[in-house]
């Protein structure tokens, strides 16, 4: 599997990126690493690996960016070049620990969506007492998301849970975003 890493977005960045980078390839044999940023300040850190790889880039969007204004004017940002990997085919998948507004942008406008698929949804698998952990899928990324889009979300998640996970007959619950005044469409 080859993943890309905007190795810039996210606090401690680039530190904890390189560092998790080089854990994931001595984990996992058939992992093949890109990390994207500016590649003295990753150097810093990165022991050389065969299966690491670094693009330089000097641009990166910051949290304080508006997403889709960032992802659209800044094309050479750590993020979006990680999202272009994937969209041009080198790579299986891109991870951002950085602006999560411009994460799901880079995500509709760079890479694209699934035929069938209205809007993006944040999947992130959180930890059990059991050690299975559980897939959590949107966390809030649509605070109004209308019932097909809730039909995708749970369809997206129990194929992920199948494919993925290895889950062959995944649970499907509902959560509710709540009703303050200043979530969803009130």
């Amino acid at each position: 599997m080859k993943i890309t890493i905007d190795a810039m977005g996210g606090d401690n960045a680039p530190k904890a990126q390189v560092l998790g980078a080089m854990k994931a390839v001595e984990t996992f044999p058939d992992v093949e690493i890109t990390l994207i940023g500016n590649e003295s300040e990753i150097n810093q850190y990165l022991a050389k690996h065969g299966r690491i790889s670094v693009i330089h880039t000097d641009e990166k969007i910051l949290s304080t960016d508006e997403p889709v204004r960032a992802v659209r004017r800044k094309k050479s940002a750590s993020m979006v070049l990680a999202a272009q990997q994937v969209a041009d085919g080198e790579a299986d998948a891109c991870i951002s620990s950085g602006n999560t507004g411009a994460l799901m942008a880079a995500g509709l406008f760079v890479v694209g969506r699934i035929e069938g698929i209205e809007r993006p949804a944040l999947a992130p698998t959180l930890p059990t007492i059991d050690g299975k952990g559980f897939v959590l899928l949107d966390v809030g990324a649509n605070s109004d998301a209308k019932p097909e889009h809730l039909l995708q979300f749970a369809i997206m998640g129990s194929v992920y849970a199948q494919k993925v996970r290895g889950i062959e007959k995944p649970r499907v619950g509902l959560l509710n975003i709540g009703t303050e005044e200043k979530k969803g469409m009130n």
